[in-house]
């Protein structure tokens, strides 16, 4: 990710001594950011079966009727969504370094991160499956023989098995773990070595890593091992927010001149949704491309089979793709950040609410946004793909926030009843014969 803001002089402080501050309200616009982002993860997914080209490698409950508004917020969404999310990781990751520690940090990371990992992978992955082969029941795809076998003829699951959505948790420890590796040596780094060479590596790292795989962004890659492209992209935005730190540990040049970035940003989204659809429409089948498969592609010679005079397929065009993809990610992110800072100085209720159960949201909404795509194709036929998108948002939503909230009333409750408990404790006066004995004595 090139350096896109202007870096002041605040922006040198090292984070061996960084420079203390009160944090009130500081980054309350980075937790609206997050809080709006976990609410977008939700309606992304939400788009998925009315996305018309649909996300290759991507397997779903159901598949209904396509809609072209909701294909150009799917696809907006897509390119945007986890870059906000790796970027902030990667900040508040190098920030807690700093103050606390490379190993505690990690240490800590791990496992807020793993206990979740382990847990929906034990309990809800099993519950998404079954979600899935409800809607594929429904949809007359599979058999009720090969869901009791889990035998699926004409490769249908070839796209099905795998962390699902949690691979971002995956992905975030093992990023934190490599930064704490590096951390000692990062922190030797000045500003100039960091914005004129890391921060141009990390933009070259995440091109290359979507042209040689477009799938990446462009489509799903589903696995239970991290898979080396995905790693690398979502490493390169990853590693992008833990060297911002060194550059601007408050966000101060952000806040300032984030939202110049998204105008640009905008235009470059759009630019790369319009190519990014038009280059899958035209690509041919996913299986044959997907997984660096070019030398299986035969482009017939048609005008839509070729950009420019060159194949779509071609190594110009898909880097081209790439460019635009991770350049309209990184504006928008830092625009979007800027943006947040700049406006938002303290959370409502609500925000606040929604901030603390964004974690909540991202680990639950899955299979319930899957169970009500299913619900909505067969009983509600003749609505509008809006409409359908909205209400299962906001299912999706409503599920990890209900939750979220439920334990935060338990908690808040076991405090009162622990505080209860404790006996309370009072300084005893003492006594009129006491003080005459201890006046006796001292005279």
């Amino acid at each position: 990710m090139p350096n896109i803001l202007p870096i002041t002089a605040a922006s040198n402080h090292s984070p061996a001594a960084p420079v203390l501050r009160p944090q009130g309200g500081h980054f309350a616009g980075i937790d609206a950011l997050r809080a709006c982002a976990a609410v977008a993860v939700v309606l992304l997914h939400a788009c998925v079966p009315y996305a018309n080209p649909a996300m290759a490698g991507l397997s779903w409950s159901v598949q209904d009727s396509p809609s072209e508004s909701v294909t150009a917020v799917f696809w907006a969404i897509e390119i945007v969504i986890m870059p906000i999310f790796l970027v902030i990781a990667g900040f508040f990751a190098a920030r807690s370094m700093a103050y606390r520690g490379a190993w505690f940090t990690a240490t800590q990371r791990i496992r807020r991160l793993g206990w979740p990992l382990l847990l929906t992978v034990v309990f809800l992955l099993p519950i998404e499956f079954y979600t899935w082969m409800l809607g594929w029941l429904a949809e007359g795809q599979v058999s009720v023989s090969h869901v009791r076998r889990m035998k699926f003829e004409g490769g249908i699951d070839r796209n099905l098995w795998g962390l699902s959505h949690l691979w971002f948790l995956q992905y975030l420890m093992m990023y934190v773990l490599v930064l704490a590796c590096v951390w000692t040596s990062l922190t030797r780094r000045s500003a100039a070595q960091i914005g004129r060479i890391a921060l141009p590596m990390c933009f070259v790292v995440a091109v290359v890593s979507l042209t040689m795989r477009p799938e990446v962004v462009w489509g799903f890659q589903h696995s239970f091992l991290p898979v080396v492209s995905k790693w690398f992209y979502s490493g390169a935005f990853f590693a992008s927010g833990a060297l911002w730190y060194r550059l601007d540990p408050e966000l101060d040049d952000v806040r300032d001149y984030g939202s110049r970035l998204m105008g640009p940003g905008i235009l470059l989204t759009i630019a790369a949704v319009c190519t990014g659809t038009w280059w899958l429409g035209v690509v041919g089948d996913p299986m044959q491309w997907m997984n660096g498969g070019w030398a299986g592609v035969d482009p017939v010679v048609q005008s839509d089979r070729f950009a420019g005079g060159l194949p779509v397929t071609s190594l110009i065009v898909r880097s081209s793709l790439a460019v635009m993809s991770v350049a309209a990610a990184a504006l928008m992110t830092f625009a979007l950040m800027g943006v947040s800072l700049a406006n938002i100085n303290r959370l409502g209720r609500v925000m606040k609410s929604l901030a603390g159960a964004s974690f909540m949201i991202y680990l639950l909404h899955h299979p319930v946004v899957g169970l009500a795509h299913i619900a909505a194709k067969f009983a509600l036929p003749g609505v509008s793909p809006v409409i359908k998108v909205a209400l299962v948002t906001g299912l999706g939503v409503s599920a990890g926030w209900s939750v979220s909230w439920l334990a935060s009333c338990r908690r808040r409750r076991l405090a009162e009843r622990t505080k209860a408990e404790e006996p309370t404790r009072s300084i005893e006066f003492p006594r009129p014969s006491e003080v005459a004995s201890t006046q006796k004595r001292a005279a």
